[in-house]
């Protein structure tokens, strides 16, 4: 037995899960029942439902912000740095090196 539902969708949605529904060889009210009792079984969405908070980027903020962000940067680094050595292009042999501070060098490719 099967009863008729309207359901009202955002605009284009439809048309999207129609067509991506044809790809599949399956009938927009499939892909709804195939939803639907997956929603029954797992009691609940079949996926995480939650609001994200959006991650800004650097191109995100505003002037103001990115000289706060700068100033907070600077403020909460590590003194002491965390690595031996640093990573340096030596022009004279083409190649990568290590430079440690007690002056030992070591060419990371040959």
């Amino acid at each position: 037995m099967s009863t008729t539902s309207t359901v009202r969708l955002d605009d284009g949605v439809r048309e999207e899960t129609t067509r991506i529904a044809s790809e599949m060889g399956l009938s927009f009210n499939a892909v709804m029942n195939i939803l639907a009792r997956r929603f029954n079984a797992e009691k609940g969405f079949p996926f995480p439902v939650r609001l994200t908070i959006a991650q800004k980027s650097v191109f995100d903020l505003s002037s103001d912000e990115f000289d706060e962000a700068c100033k907070k940067a600077v403020a909460e680094r590590n003194a002491e740095p965390v690595t031996d050595y640093v990573t340096r292009f030596d022009a004279t042999t083409g190649k990568v090196m290590k430079a440690y501070a007690d002056g030992r060098v070591e060419y990371v490719l040959d």
